[in-house]
Formats: structure tokens, C-alpha cells, sequence
């Protein structure tokens, strides 16, 4: 439905390239003011271009996800321009060194912790009045099916995606009684960077591209969407609660 993010602000990290590119045109399409974060703002150069060519708009900001400094700067910078904020997509994340655990440096294990756990909570610490002042408050959250197959030297990603299965499992609950809806996507095979360090042998034509998650990503942060605490597995087309399954 075209217009259904109309002047609603919505945050995506990770969003030079990948999925959070593909989700930052999706929602740019649909009229969203897009707060688009990356490490560095060459990474975002253009972006503000692209958005409004596709209807919409882009505020770009530099941000490390492993710094708490910079995840309070840029819950500053939105509370002082728009006062609000209508969704978060919290994207950005690092796969981490494929090695056992016996093996695995233990500052490999906290980079990815850092980033893709610790980050996130950080997001919605600081983020969390925002959302409740929207009409319609959405969090989004990318995670995937190696939180519960937990392959052989896999514990950094693993480990990292599973917390966050729970933190928005936890979040979602304290939430019900709101505006604010929490839930996570879990995209399977995708045509990223990240799934060519993470399956360096896959043919990436064989898998989707990042712009095939678009749609499924707008309706889950659009004011429409009422489901709280579910997991959206792109390739069965499914919806499960945040738990382990059984």
C-alpha cells in the first residue's frame, strides 16, 4: 500500500549497505523519514538524495554501535528534531570469528556481543520514550535461525542473536499495554556480505537480494502491524513467538 510510512520517523542501523540499504529505500519509498546510521558518514554519502527521489526523506548519522557515546548521541539527535520516534530497525550486527570455543579470543566473543546484543539494548534503553510518544511506536530486529541451531563454532553470532531473541521476547512483554510493538525478522539466506563470511562456498546467486525483505520490513513497522514479541521467518512466510523452538 503505497504511503503506509507517510511522515513517520523511523530509525534503521547498518544502513549503508545490505539490508539496511534495501530497508532504508523500502520505507523511503513508502514516505518515511529514514534516520540512517553507519559508521561513517562517507558510508551514508548520497543517501539523502536517494530517499527523497523515492518520495521520501534520510537524515544521515555516524554511529558506532559498540560505543555508548554514540548510541546517546543519536538518541539525542532524534529527541531534538523530531521529539519522537515511530520505528526502529535495529540492523546492524558482525557475524564474529567462526572458531571453537576453546579456541575463540575472548575479545572476538565481546565484539559481537557488543554490536549485535549490548547495542541493541542500548537502542531501546535510550530510545524507549520516543517510541512511547509515537502514536504507534514499532521496533524491529534482525536475528536468525543459528540462534537455536547453534552450529559448531558459531558461539559469538549464535550466542549474540539468541540474547537478543530474548531481550525483545522480555521487551515485547513490558510493552503489551502500550502503543509501542516489539518483534524480529529472521531473513534466512540472503545475498549479503555477511553471508559470503559466513558461507564463503554458497553461490551468492543463489540466494535472495537484500530488496526482497523490503516489504516484509514495512509491514512490520507500519502503525497497522498490532503483532508484539513475534519472530518473522522470511523464507517459510511464518510467525513464532520469541522462545527457543520446542
Amino acid at each position: 500500500m503505497a504511503g503506509q510510512q507517510k511522515d513517520r520517523v523511523i530509525l534503521v542501523t547498518g544502513a549503508s549497505r545490505g539490508i539496511g540499504r534495501a530497508a532504508l529505500r523500502a520505507l523511503a519509498e513508502e514516505g518515511a523519514h529514514v534516520v540512517a546510521t553507519a559508521r561513517s558518514l562517507e558510508a551514508l554519502a548520497g543517501i539523502e538524495a536517494e530517499a527523497k527521489a523515492l518520495g521520501g526523506a534520510a537524515t544521515p548519522v555516524a554511529c558506532e554501535m559498540s560505543e555508548a557515546s554514540d548510541i546517546d548521541r543519536l538518541a539525542t539527535v532524534i529527541a531534538a528534531r523530531f521529539d519522537r520516534l515511530d520505528g526502529l530497525f535495529g540492523n546492524a550486527g558482525i557475524l564474529g570469528k567462526k572458531q571453537a570455543v576453546g579456541d575463540l579470543p575472548p575479545q572476538e566473543f565481546e565484539a559481537a556481543l557488543a554490536i549485535n546484543l549490548t547495542a541493541n539494548f542500548r537502542l531501546l534503553h535510550r530510545l524507549d520514550p520516543l517510541l512511547r510518544k509515537s502514536p504507534a511506536g514499532r521496533a524491529l530486529f534482525v536475528t536468525s535461525g543459528v540462534a537455536w541451531k547453534r552450529h559448531a563454532g558459531w558461539a559469538p553470532y549464535s550466542v549474540s542473536k539468541a540474547g537478543l531473541e530474548a531481550l525483545v521476547g522480555v521487551y515485547a512483554h513490558e510493552i503489551q499495554d502500550t502503543s509501542v510493538r516489539a518483534n524480529l525478522i529472521s531473513p534466512g539466506p540472503i545475498r549479503t556480505e555477511l553471508r559470503v563470511e559466513a558461507w564463503p562456498e554458497e553461490d551468492p546467486e543463489s540466494v535472495p537480494l537484500p530488496e526482497a525483505l523490503g516489504p516484509a520490513i514495512v509491514t512490520m513497522l507500519s502503525s497497522d502491524f498490532a503483532q508484539n514479541g513475534v519472530i518473522f521467518d522470511f523464507k517459510s512466510g511464518r510467525y513464532t513467538r520469541c522462545r527457543a523452538p520446542a
